[in-house]
């Protein structure tokens, strides 16, 4: 009997740990909410050739941007808003809007953007309440991986 309740006491208490850790855990999503101004983009150019497997970083120029970003909605997009509600607002360089929704998914490491019937994931590398870095593949010119790197601003 005494086994018994020192064994659902350590059970309850488990349980009382884990809800506590979920309940204040830095949630991505609500780390998301804001506005956040892109402060940079940088191409991971990975070499193919098996034998001489090489990665480069290299900061991305304007004209490499567009090509990189031709396809995508994110295109000269330089402050992204986060919204509660799952709206996010891309604001782009001439000062035009687009809305659209956004979703976290997997373990809270992926951000998928939904516009109309197309779909664009990006990898959550590193989200902190200051900074923001997330990652896409692109086949531009050879397979590498962009970084875009975003701080979040104070408004």
């Amino acid at each position: 009997m005494k086994l018994a309740l020192i064994y659902l006491s350590a059970f309850a208490l488990f349980i009382s740990l884990v809800a506590f850790s979920i309940n204040w855990g830095n949630n991505p999503e609500n780390l998301l909410i804001g506005e956040w101004e892109e402060i940079g983009w940088e191409y991971e150019k990975i070499d193919p050739s098996p034998e001489t497997y090489t990665i480069s970083i290299g900061a991305i120029d304007q004209q490499q941007k567009s090509e990189i970003s031709q396809n995508l909605v994110i295109h000269k997009a330089e402050k992204w808003q986060f919204r509660p509600t799952g709206e996010i607002k891309l604001i782009k360089q001439n000062g035009t809007m687009e809305s659209l929704e956004w979703r976290i998914k997997g373990r809270g490491n992926i951000l998928k953007l939904i516009y109309g019937s197309k779909n664009e994931h990006y990898q959550i590398q590193k989200l902190n309440p200051k900074l923001m870095e997330i990652h896409f593949n692109s086949d531009l010119q050879a397979r590498g991986i962009v970084k875009m790197t975003f701080q979040k601003s104070q408004n």
